[in-house]
């Protein structure tokens, strides 16, 4: 690999991005691939645009696989590596997820575990903010659940 596209996120991350693409297009379903491509379009676009990778198009009808190569795309394109790891890791509620890592994290069991319990925190906080606010909008009657 070419050293300053490493270190340049945004040269070298589009092009890493185009090689994996490349690679998955190889070894994906067709269909799979298309819905995968058109999601990776849309959230280049949304960051070249300065706003903040989100949900976009058809992601309800991602496989597990599909989720996972999505991730790993966004971490090509936001750092320009290609040296993250997937490694499984179970959410809050034990449902299997999955995080990607830095390679060196991916080998380390104490890394990963504070990873985890870090992600575990951050969900809880965020769920009682959630909760806390839907309170609030349903005693203002702002409410869409009625």
């Amino acid at each position: 690999m070419d050293d300053a596209n490493d270190s340049d996120p945004e040269h070298g991350g589009i092009d890493n991005v185009s090689l994996y693409m490349e690679i998955l297009r190889a070894r994906m379903d067709p269909g799979q691939y298309d819905v995968l491509a058109r999601a990776v379009r849309e959230t280049a676009h949304l960051i070249a645009e300065g706003h903040q990778a989100g949900p976009v198009g058809e992601r309800s009808a991602f496989t597990p696989e599909m989720r996972r190569e999505y991730a790993t795309v966004l971490a090509i394109l936001l750092t320009g590596r290609m040296d993250h790891q997937v490694v499984e890791m179970p959410g809050p509620d034990g449902r299997p997820g999955f995080a990607i890592v830095e390679a060196s994290a991916a080998k380390d069991p104490a890394r990963l575990r504070g990873i985890r319990e870090s992600f575990h925190r951050w969900a809880g906080e965020r769920q009682a903010v959630d909760e806390e606010l839907d309170g609030i909008a349903r005693a203002s009657g702002l409410s869409t659940d009625d």
